[in-house]
This record gives C-alpha cells, sequence and structure tokens, in this order.
C-alpha cells in the first residue's frame, strides 16, 4: 500500500511539473492588477492631485499602467481641473503621469478645454504639457497649439507652441459658450 501511495504521489508531482505551459505575466493577466485604484498626495491636510483609474497594472516595478484614467487637480481643496483619456502611466521615481486616447483637460476654474493626443503632468513640478498638435476651446474661440502646450496646474498661465487662431463669425460665439 505504501509503495502505491508512493508511485501515485510520483505520478501527480510529474503531471504537476508539466512544462508546456510556463508562467507568462500574459498568460496570467489579472495577477497584478487592481480595480478602481487612487493614488493621491496631499499637503497641509489637503489633497493636491489625485489618480484614479478603472485599472491599474503593477506589474512593472518602476511604472504603473492605467485603464481609463482620470487625474484630478486640486486648488484650496477645490477641483480645478481634471485629465482624461483611455490609456495612461504612472512613473513612480520621476512621479510623472501621462494620460494618452483622446485625452481631454478640462478646467473648472477657467471654463475651457484642452484637447490632445496624450498630455503629461510632473507631479514635482506641477505642470502639464503636450508634445503635439493641442486645441484650446474656450466659449467660441479655438486656438490650435501645433507643437502643443505648456501649463501650470491651475491652467492659468499656458504657453503656446506654434499657434493658429479660428477668430469667432460674430459677438455670440464670445458669449460664455458651456464646454
Amino acid at each position: 500500500m505504501k509503495k502505491l501511495f508512493s508511485l501515485f504521489f510520483a505520478l501527480f508531482a510529474l503531471a504537476a511539473c508539466d512544462t508546456s505551459q510556463e508562467f507568462a505575466p500574459d498568460e496570467n493577466a489579472g495577477m497584478q492588477v487592481a480595480r478602481k485604484v487612487s493614488i493621491f498626495e496631499s499637503q497641509d491636510n489637503q489633497k493636491k492631485w489625485i489618480l484614479q483609474a478603472e485599472s491599474v497594472d503593477f506589474s512593472d516595478l518602476q511604472t504603473a499602467t492605467l485603464k481609463n484614467p482620470e487625474l484630478l487637480l486640486k486648488e484650496n481643496g477645490k477641483d480645478s481641473a481634471s485629465v482624461t483619456g483611455k490609456t495612461g502611466s504612472f512613473d513612480y521615481q520621476q512621479k510623472k503621469v501621462s494620460i494618452e486616447g483622446n485625452a481631454k483637460i478640462k478646467s473648472f476654474t477657467q471654463q475651457l478645454l484642452i484637447t490632445a493626443e496624450r498630455f503629461f503632468y510632473d507631479v514635482n513640478n506641477n505642470r502639464i504639457w503636450s508634445d503635439d498638435k493641442t486645441v484650446i476651446t474656450r466659449g467660441g474661440v479655438k486656438v490650435t497649439a501645433r507643437k502643443g502646450v505648456v501649463t501650470d496646474s491651475k491652467l492659468t498661465d499656458i504657453e503656446i507652441k506654434q499657434q493658429t487662431t479660428r477668430l469667432p463669425e460674430n459677438t455670440r460665439e464670445l458669449q460664455n459658450t458651456p464646454l
């Protein structure tokens, strides 16, 4: 009986050691993925920014990969702007966020919308920028920055690189048009 048990255990161990299915992160998706994640930074008991995502892949030790991220920027404890996109990443070491895929910045305080393929946010320097065609819309006026923009997180000081402007056709377009 003891020999039969040993033989059964040896066969079971050999079957468990089958190398035809080696471990690979792609095959075991979800092993280091968290759902509905929030990462934030606080100062003086107030949050400065909150990075939320539908899901986050933590398998890379230097960068988290984000699905449907939203970066919410705060000013004096209140929401001042949000940056959204389809995908993104957060670099732990450099404290930089990238959000891409139909990326949008919506300013609640400045009443403007900025769109580009991707945006970057430097946590340490409190700067947002894009590196390709970016459109800024406020009221009925659109400004296109062909080489991107650089701005502070308050969106009050925006540097436009290679600008083109579409002027409104009449004064009604200049009135406060909702985003």
